[in-house]
């Protein structure tokens, strides 16, 4: 088991029909029938962070433009790559990013703060969320990697090792790329 990511883009609200429950078989057949121009999507948000929600329709979609996967990598693996996200973006560990947020600091103020402050097992990220952090994956990277370097190079008191260095190197560029195809009207979705 693990964390697995799928960003969408230019998504539509769908209606699904009164007296079809999600997932079964009549679901599935009328998904068939209706022969959408893109995947269809059930998108859950999590109540316990709506900022990251914001400008998701609810319930069903379905995404007519780029579609990208990812691994994140085991529930373990992805806390560990999000961890040194924050150690080498921010200075800081992620439970300090989670108590400033929760303290009531904005998330505009925290660089990848929406990702960092996020469910690590599922859960959906909309279009404005997608957009910020897209932003952030793109001004921060060379000072990130520049850190990431002293941090492999042993010029600072947190040391990595090269399999960390290649590792974390890899997935920011995946991060990166679910991110840039959500900010066009589309959701990245943990699942």
């Amino acid at each position: 088991m693990g964390l697995d990511i799928t960003a969408i883009s230019e998504i539509e609200p769908i209606e699904i029909p009164e007296g079809i429950e999600l997932w079964s078989d009549e679901y599935y057949d009328w998904e068939e029938e209706q022969n959408f121009p893109g995947s269809v999507w059930n998108l859950y948000q999590s109540p316990n962070f709506p900022e990251q929600g914001e400008g998701l329709p609810d319930g069903s979609v379905v995404s007519k433009g780029e579609e990208f996967g990812h691994r994140a990598g085991s529930y373990s693996g992805y806390n560990e790559w999000r961890r040194l996200l924050a150690r080498v973006a921010l200075g800081m560990s992620d439970e300090e990013v989670w108590n400033k947020i929760d303290s009531g600091v904005s998330y505009s103020e925290v660089p990848f703060g929406e990702l960092i402050n996020f469910s690590d097992a599922d859960g959906v990220i909309g279009p404005i969320a997608s957009q910020k952090l897209y932003n952030d994956f793109v001004k921060y990277e060379e000072p990130i990697m520049k850190k990431l370097d002293r941090f492999y190079l042993k010029f600072e008191d947190y040391e990595i090792d090269g399999e960390t260095y290649d590792w974390f190197k890899f997935k920011y560029k995946d991060w990166k790329e679910a991110f840039r195809v959500a900010s066009n009207n589309g959701a990245v979705i943990f699942h």
